[in-house]
């Protein structure tokens, strides 16, 4: 009786969990059936209205003609390669700059389209392709004329213009080289970093923008001893060329390469195809900054490979990927003055041969000057064609800067930079073609094209201090105790 009992007890339960069982196994099955439909009501959608993807749209669906077709296929296939940009977040492993000085926005645009009657095809420049832009800020030169050097130190010091203005008048009247402020541009704080560092230019590697990366100078005319005067000399201050030798930032550069043969040593050869440049400065007599370098060199330890070379021949014969150090003075004046001058791409080969190590980062700054005279067109594809050979390294950063700008020429100096000499009231005075040419010659923002790890810190519109403080932060740099 009592086996019986539980029998039944126990076929009572199974029959329950059976029951509940079947209604698990029915609500699995109905949400299945439910999910298929939905499936197939969506497939049938996609494929009757022809929007599975981008591409698919169906914009020719009104009858559109062939040739607006064309150009709405051309558009969707950039609109797709929009879709599938992605910035890489990690702290880049290398970064390249090309600082383009003498060409804006206008420039820019006037070269993408060559004209109606120019056989040439519409340029197509590869920065054009980099997934972020920045506008850089030329405040300095829409008030008056200024000082290219010290905007050359805000852009690569992150030091604001004003304070640095200020701080030279002040330095200038006392004469007191022992009280210059020591501001540490983005190239000496890669190399406390540990980064290998390298500066190209195709002007003197003592120009503006050079002084800014490694010098600190109480005038900006003082880029080589010929234009200081005796006293301060006597007084200890160091002009810009000794620096480059002799400094901290200077002695640390891996590569330097550009022209300015004439600041570094006082007896040069000169040639029909490499003249003196009367307008820049002379050193001195007994001055030897080439042989005091290679000196310094040799006192290295442990010991170093380098090598100083004047000459196309002597470039293109060296093997730079056993070097250390390689120091390119290839002009008397600046390097467009030279006739037999380097390619750039030559320049530019040799440079990467001796940053590159498998187990360390670099940093490079390849300055262009674009002069007025020059053929702003001709020189873009140059840089256009170059850069495009130097572009898909992993883990590079890559910047390509173009910016313009009325600046004062310091003293004699008037290579690469332009004079504004008319007062208001003689500009405004003008005939109307000569306000609107005058209008087309104002300086503009900067364009600051951005590409490769980090890049996505380039946007929008910031002041000359920014560059210098984003590349900080993008590797990681350290050298003023803050926590990047």
């Amino acid at each position: 009786m009592a086996t019986s009992q539980r029998w039944k007890q126990i076929c009572f339960q199974l029959r329950l969990k059976s029951t509940q069982l079947f209604i698990v196994a029915g609500s699995v099955l109905l949400a299945v059936l439910i999910s298929l439909i939905c499936i197939g009501i969506t497939i049938r959608y996609e494929v009757e209205y022809e929007v599975v993807n981008l591409s698919d749209v169906d914009y020719w669906k009104d009858q559109v003609s062939p040739e607006q077709k064309f150009w709405y296929d051309k558009g969707i296939q950039e609109l797709q390669q929009a879709m599938r940009i992605y910035s890489k977040q990690s702290k880049p492993k290398n970064v390249l700059i090309l600082l383009v000085n003498g060409i804006d926005g206008r420039a820019l645009a006037a070269a993408r389209f060559p004209g109606e009657n120019s056989t040439k095809e519409h340029a197509h420049f590869v920065w054009d392709q980099f997934p972020h832009l920045a506008r850089i800020k030329n405040s300095c030169s829409y008030n008056s004329p200024c000082d290219m050097s010290s905007v050359s130190r805000a852009l690569w010091s992150g030091v604001p213009l004003k304070a640095g203005i200020r701080n030279s008048t002040s330095q200038i009247m006392s004469r007191n080289c022992s009280r210059l402020d020591q501001f540490h541009s983005i190239l000496r704080q890669a190399q406390l970093a540990g980064l290998r560092t390298g500066f190209v230019t195709n002007q003197r590697i003592t120009g503006a923008t050079g002084a800014a990366l490694y010098a600190n100078v109480a005038e900006t005319s003082w880029e080589c001893d010929g234009l200081m005067p005796l006293g301060s000399i006597e007084a200890g201050c160091e002009d810009v060329a000794l620096q480059l030798i002799s400094g901290e930032t200077g002695q640390a550069l891996n590569v330097v390469m550009g022209g300015g043969r004439q600041l570094l040593s006082a007896k040069v050869p000169i040639y029909t195809w490499d003249p003196l440049d009367e307008l820049l400065c002379r050193a001195r007599n007994g001055r030897n900054l080439l042989r005091d370098w290679r000196n310094l060199k040799l006192k290295l330890r442990p010991r170093k490979r380098f090598e100083v070379v004047q000459h196309e021949k002597e470039l293109s014969s060296i093997n730079a990927t056993n070097l250390d150090y390689l120091m390119g003075v290839l002009a008397n004046g600046d390097l467009t003055a030279n006739s037999q001058a380097p390619s750039l791409k030559l320049m530019l080969n040799k440079t990467l041969e001796v940053l590159r190590r498998s187990t360390v980062r670099h940093l490079l700054i390849w300055e262009h000057f674009v002069r007025p005279e020059m053929n702003a067109t001709r020189e873009l594809r140059l840089l256009n064609e170059t850069l495009s050979t130097l572009l898909g390294q992993k883990n590079t950063l890559t910047l390509v800067l173009l910016t313009n700008g009325n600046y004062l020429s310091p003293s004699r100096d008037v290579s690469g930079e332009t004079d504004l000499t008319s007062t208001l009231d003689e500009t405004f005075n003008q005939s109307e073609l000569q306000l609107q040419l005058i209008l087309q010659q104002m300086s503009s923002e900067s364009l600051l094209f951005a590409q490769g790890p980090k890049s996505l810190l380039f946007y929008g519109v910031h002041e000359e201090t920014y560059l210098a403080q984003a590349l900080s932060y993008a590797l990681g740099l350290n050298a003023f105790g803050n926590q990047l």
